[in-house]
């Protein structure tokens, strides 16, 4: 499968929520899958989920569409990534956006991520090592890249009401089932779920 391919795949996808969004295909054009793997980079335009080490993967394109399409995302947004993986959804991120902060858990991850970043000179996404749950500042959206279990979803919610700004959105999947979107409205949290469901790699905690 070549881009072209791949991104067909990912708009006929898209097609089934309503009218892609051609930001989000034009970001994805743009932004070279194959740029953000270290192994496997004749698989980079295949429409699934690739091992990147670590127990982790690079997300299915389609699959990333749909999340950042959840997003509703705009230029003037900041926005949180909690997952950095191999960073190619923090630059998509960048690229519909205007600043992102994505924190990856895991060290090795973090470091080969913060290079592909400087390399690429991609200046609005930052890299950092470390927790969500020690971050103080607040976003316009934020999304999780690892699915949590249920158990793990009243952290999330408390999450939300902490660092979500009014009118903003949250996207986070379970690591397997439907996606959950939060919205902050009035200082209140709404939340709904996709009518698909999905499997992520799950949420690491220290």
């Amino acid at each position: 499968m070549n881009l072209p391919q791949m991104l067909q795949s990912v708009r006929n996808y898209l097609s089934q929520f309503g009218k892609p969004d051609e930001k989000i295909l034009k970001a994805i054009e743009k932004t070279d899958r194959k740029n953000f793997m270290e192994k496997n980079k004749s698989f980079a335009y295949l429409d699934q989920a690739i091992p990147i080490g670590h127990g982790q993967t690079i997300s299915q394109p389609s699959t990333v569409a749909r999340m950042l399409s959840l997003l509703e995302l705009k230029k003037t947004d900041e926005v949180l990534e909690i997952g950095t993986g191999s960073s190619w959804n923090a630059a998509l991120l960048g690229y519909l956006s205007k600043k992102v902060l994505t924190l990856e858990i895991v060290p090795e991850l973090a470091k080969n991520s913060q290079e592909k970043i400087k390399k690429l000179e991609i200046k609005n996404v930052e890299v950092k090592q470390g927790d969500f749950r020690e971050l103080k500042q607040k976003f316009n959206k934020i999304i999780f890249t690892a699915g949590i279990s249920r158990e793990q979803e009243t952290i999330i919610e408390n999450f939300t009401k902490k660092h979500l700004k009014e009118n903003g959105i949250l996207v986070c999947p379970y690591r397997e089932g439907p996606l959950i979107i939060l919205e902050k409205k009035k200082r209140k949290i709404k939340k709904t779920f996709t009518e698909e469901n999905y499997v992520f790699v799950p949420l690491i905690l220290e």
